[in-house]
């Protein structure tokens, strides 16, 4: 009787036991699905021949959490950001690059501008052919170092424009362009060439670029001379002139000094270190001392005291004529040298 009373209250426990372990695992079947994939089972002991492992259910509500997808690559380069070098510019919103090559620099007057279409046109110095520029947002412009636009460039001004060719759209591209307005005196050394009183204007040949050079005189102009003073008659054809101007917006620059460094007939006396001799040509290059200048002066072998010492690096003293294309020599002496002129000629 008593056997049969444990079994039975034995029997209970098991059941009760069951039921409190099962009936979580029954409230959300779903879950457990999600997760096991299959029917729920009770769960049998593990000490048990053949028995599985107990394996915690998920939490009521909730449910296994999916895997993060992995960000798909872009086509192209296998990256996620297409390469720059792909698209180095937008075609629409952005200028091209600048066009390869050297650029070239272009001086002049500013003839015309237009600011609507962002062009202008240059008068290059020395009356060549007119050049008509085209500045966009490639461009630098400058006025007296200060950058500015295209707004500041007016007609009239004096610019200096490095330019770039643009084959794609053949044309004129200005790459930096320098307006200046505020300069000092230029100078220019040549030799007169013709003057024009009644309009107020004498022309030099400049002795570096052999072109003729215009310049208005007027009650703004003064004269001198390296023999001391000078007038508006001295400035004739043929003189060797040093002309001081003040560059300006008209066709003609204003003279501010011209110096009469040499006018037909005048004598001269130079006196230096011979720094070339060509006895070919019976001519040599005397650096002056009184004014650091170089002269070439031809001269006759007889009018040389001790010719067979005059070499390059000698100590000369020469008193020559300007005949209104070279320096003449008349009377050359040596450093050093008691010789006459003539003296070794006649010697030999």
């Amino acid at each position: 009787m008593r056997l049969g009373i444990i079994r039975s209250i034995f029997g209970g426990a098991i059941v009760a036991l069951l039921l409190t372990i099962t009936s979580p695992a029954q409230q959300d079947t779903s879950g457990i699905k999600a997760n096991a994939g299959e029917a729920s089972q009770p769960a049998a002991d593990s000490n048990a021949p053949g028995g599985h492992v107990d394996v915690p259910a998920a939490a009521p509500g909730n449910t296994a959490p999916a895997p993060e997808a992995s960000p798909a690559p872009q086509a192209g380069n296998g990256s996620s950001y297409g390469s720059v070098e792909d698209n180095p510019y937008d075609p629409i919103l952005e200028p091209p690059p600048l066009p390869k090559g050297k650029a070239t620099l272009i001086g002049g007057i500013a003839t015309s501008v237009d600011h609507v279409r962002n062009r202008l046109t240059i008068q290059p110095f020395g009356r060549g052919a007119k050049v008509k520029v085209v500045v966009d947002e490639r461009s630098h412009i400058y006025r007296n170092g200060a950058p500015t636009t295209i707004l500041g460039v007016h007609k009239g001004d004096r610019v200096y424009v490095d330019t770039l060719l643009d084959p794609a759209n053949d044309r004129i591209l200005a790459k930096n362009l320098r307006v200046v307005t505020d300069t000092g005196l230029a100078e220019v050394r040549g030799q007169v060439i013709a003057t024009n009183p009644g309009r107020g204007t004498v022309t030099v040949r400049d002795q570096l670029s052999a072109k003729p050079v215009t310049f208005a005189i007027g009650s703004v102009t003064s004269y001198n001379s390296t023999k001391g003073t000078a007038s508006a008659g001295d400035v004739q054809p043929g003189a060797l002139v040093d002309v001081q101007f003040s560059p300006r917006r008209s066709e003609q620059d204003m003279a501010r000094m011209i110096t009469v460094v040499a006018k037909p007939g005048d004598d001269y006396i130079f006196s230096g270190v011979v720094s070339h001799l060509d006895m070919r040509t019976d001519s040599m290059f005397i650096d002056n001392k009184s004014d650091d200048q170089s002269y070439e002066v031809h001269f006759a072998p007889a009018d040389v005291a001790d010719l067979q010492q005059l070499k390059v690096g000698s100590e000369v003293t020469a008193r020559a004529i300007f005949d209104g294309k070279q320096y003449k020599a008349s009377n050359i002496t040596i450093a050093n040298s008691s010789a006459e002129p003539g003296e070794q000629s006649k010697a030999q």
